[in-house]
């Protein structure tokens, strides 16, 4: 798969959901895709179709017995040496156990509230409030990704600019976003704690946008971040 899925495209977002259902989109592409998913009625038809598709094919399949040279050539090629948990006598202690689980969960709960593992994503609603466009914003990576879906079509010489805004200070410009495909851009220096209380505002502009963050066109799209945590 491509780093980044043009989930735009319908034949590579079905492509998208048949690899979704097989488990082999990589991580990224798997978020990528859940986002739309969250959202779009498409991407969860094409989904269940490919699950409902690849159910009757595993039904028809009989199963089959590997041959015994199968398990000897496996066991050859990956050893017989005892796993250094396995040899640990106390491991199957339940004070160890204990403890092991307590710190299991100081880790989930580390990464829960570590801000580097934060994302924020946006949906762009279109004018037949389906989504125009997926905003998704990583403070680990600091990098913003927009991606098309269906946007609207505006008139010649125009374009959607998006804005983060904040209370009391002057809105900034992330720039344009793309007709179709996806852009990427870095989050702009010293934006990333400001993120959480920022909106996300889509004005109607010229397209070279407009001339500074009080001077905005019409609104077309408001609203708040949705977070979540990886």
């Amino acid at each position: 798969m491509h780093d980044r899925l043009d989930l735009s495209n319908p034949d590579e977002r079905n492509q998208a959901a048949a690899d979704y259902v097989l488990g082999l989109l990589t991580p990224d592409e798997k978020a990528q895709f859940e986002v739309l998913m969250a959202v779009s009625h498409d991407a969860q038809r094409e989904v269940d179709e490919w699950r409902e598709h690849l159910d009757v094919l595993n039904e028809a399949l009989l199963p089959v017995k590997p041959p015994k040279y199968i398990w000897k050539n496996i066991h050859k090629a990956t050893g017989n040496k005892e796993s250094f948990w396995s040899s640990l006598k106390f491991w199957q202690g339940s004070a160890f156990a204990s403890v092991a689980l307590a710190l299991l969960m100081v880790l989930a709960n580390f990464h829960s509230v570590n801000p580097t593992g934060m994302e924020y994503v946006y949906v762009v609603n279109n004018q037949e409030k389906s989504p125009g466009w997926i905003l998704n914003a990583s403070l680990g990576s600091k990098k913003l990704v927009m991606e098309t879906v269906q946007p609207d079509s505006v008139p010649e010489g125009k374009a959607c600019e998006l804005w983060l805004v904040v209370d009391g200070v002057e809105p900034i410009s992330l720039g344009m976003l793309p007709e179709s495909g996806t852009k990427e851009m870095t989050i702009p220096r010293g934006w990333t704690e400001k993120l959480s209380k920022a909106k996300i505002v889509v004005t109607l502009e010229d397209q070279k946008g407009a001339p500074n963050g009080w001077d905005m066109g019409p609104v077309l799209d408001k609203g708040d971040w949705s977070t979540r945590t990886y």
